[in-house]
């Protein structure tokens, strides 16, 4: 029986700023300490899209994507209120003035790439 995460399962958390390059080394990199042994066929960070390139694990291929899919909790500090302040606050257990809302951020995955035979 094979324990390792299934490679769609994999769920690489990375910023937008940091961009599809860095999505996509992320995503390789979190795939190989999996066990996966991955082969990069493609690259496609620069073009437009959400598509960061293409990989072959153990004879099959997978597209890795990049763009808005997990949730994540934000922090809303009121306005005139400074970022700082308001961390220090939070950490002293003072959250009155912070509110807490869900958002999706960004992150990499891969899907199988299916053929019709």
């Amino acid at each position: 029986m094979d324990n390792r995460t299934d490679p769609i399962e994999i769920i690489a958390r990375v910023s937008e700023q940091d961009g599809k390059q860095r999505a996509f080394e992320v995503w390789c990199y979190k795939a190989g300490k999996e066990g996966w042994s991955v082969t990069v066929e493609s690259s496609s960070v620069d073009e437009p899209g959400d598509e960061c390139g293409v990989v072959d694990i153990e004879g099959l291929r997978y597209r890795i994507r990049q763009a808005k899919r997990i949730r994540q909790r934000v922090a809303i500090v009121p306005a005139g209120r400074h970022l700082i302040a308001a961390a220090v606050d939070l950490s002293l257990g003072r959250l009155d003035e912070v509110t807490w809302v869900w958002e999706f951020g960004h992150a990499a995955w891969a899907e199988p790439v299916i053929e019709d035979e």
